[in-house]
């Protein structure tokens, strides 16, 4: 099996400032401003490299909305902003976000690293190889032009690992023992951050 290697990690600070990133393109939407992206200029080249991430919403500890990506293709400043305002208003599950939520609204934002091959290739091999608490990350499928994905803070809710595989297949609307001889599998960390909406702004500046 592949062995991951060290990823890019981000600092409190720097998630602090994608947090207030995500929270100002929610914000936006209820004002008479425009939604504007952030200026690049106003951040550390580091924050500028393009990275994928995920950005996921919850009001009063329910899921509202999670959207994101695994290939990075934007500046990361940019990525968090775009993946906020969708998780906020396109995420089809969800009704989209309202003003009166926003009391009860908790941000998670989520830095991926290089996604890494792993060479499974059965179902139950997957399940095993998630029984090793040191290889509970997240994990992509990849079934022809099918792709779904379970972020490494699954495993925070106390997740077994027959449960995240299945809940994983599940979003891509296969059986929960499907497996298919062109499957791919895949793994990433995340640095990650979660914090209430009103208490983002200057809680670490």
């Amino acid at each position: 099996m592949a062995i991951i290697t060290t990823p890019q990690t981000y600092n409190k600070g720097e998630l602090t400032q994608l947090l207030d990133i995500a929270r100002n393109a929610i914000q936006d939407h209820f004002s008479d401003r425009p939604i504007n992206a952030p200026r690049l200029n106003h951040y550390t080249r580091k924050m500028q490299q393009h990275a994928a991430c995920f950005v996921t919403l919850e009001v009063n500890n329910v899921l509202q909305g999670s959207m994101g990506t695994t290939i990075a293709s934007r500046p990361l400043v940019i990525e968090v902003h775009n993946k906020a305002v969708a998780s906020a208003y396109e995420d089809r599950r969800f009704m989209p976000l309202s003003e009166e939520q926003l009391d009860e609204l908790t941000i998670e934002v989520e830095v991926l690293s290089s996604l890494e091959t792993l060479a499974i290739h059965s179902h139950q091999a997957l399940v095993e190889h998630l029984q090793i608490p040191n290889n509970r990350q997240g994990i992509v499928l990849i079934d022809r032009y099918t792709q779904t994905v379970m972020l490494p803070s699954a495993w925070k809710k106390g997740i077994t690992p027959d449960h995240f595989v299945q809940q994983l297949k599940q979003k891509a609307g296969w059986s929960p023992t499907y497996w298919s001889p062109n499957m791919i599998v895949k793994t990433f960390t995340t640095s990650a951050l979660k914090e209430k909406y009103a208490k983002i702004c200057s809680k670490y500046f």
